[in-house]
């Protein structure tokens, strides 16, 4: 299924600033509904991936408690596009654990953040499905 959800144009003033954020729900498995997020950000000052990173890494540590980090690495789409993949284990609330897998790309200038949630078992099965999602990204802009 594409899906290019331009439903509508709105013209801003300057002083505006879009920060869409676009949600993609997923299937229910292993009590997790699972649901993508995608963030596109074009702001000047972002153009070096690592950076953008570790400035979202470091603002997760600070608010989410308990949060381990699992993985932080340098992560290019398989077409090359430079990307880095982010993804840490949280506990919201004492038996309920959360495995988060965030993909950053670098595409035409632009930032894009493609987020979802798991389960530990989930991680490994739709996980693969969210990995393919993000491989599908276009810009149709």
């Amino acid at each position: 299924m594409s899906n290019q959800n331009y439903l509508f144009k709105v013209t801003l003033p300057d002083s505006w600033k879009d920060t869409t954020v676009h949600t993609f729900m997923g299937p229910e498995d292993s009590g997790v509904q699972h649901n993508m997020t995608l963030v596109v950000d074009k702001e000047d000052e972002y153009f070096e991936l690592a950076g953008y990173v570790a400035e979202r890494r470091d603002q997760m540590l600070e608010t989410l408690q308990g949060i381990e980090i699992l993985k932080d690495e340098q992560k290019n789409l398989t077409n090359g596009t430079p990307g880095w993949e982010l993804v840490y284990k949280w506990i919201p609330v004492e038996g309920t654990v959360i495995f988060q897998k965030m993909r950053f790309l670098l595409i035409d200038k632009a930032i894009y953040t493609v987020s979802c949630n798991f389960s530990k078992k989930t991680i490994k099965t739709i996980g693969v499905e969210f990995e393919g999602i993000v491989e599908s990204i276009v810009p149709m802009i």
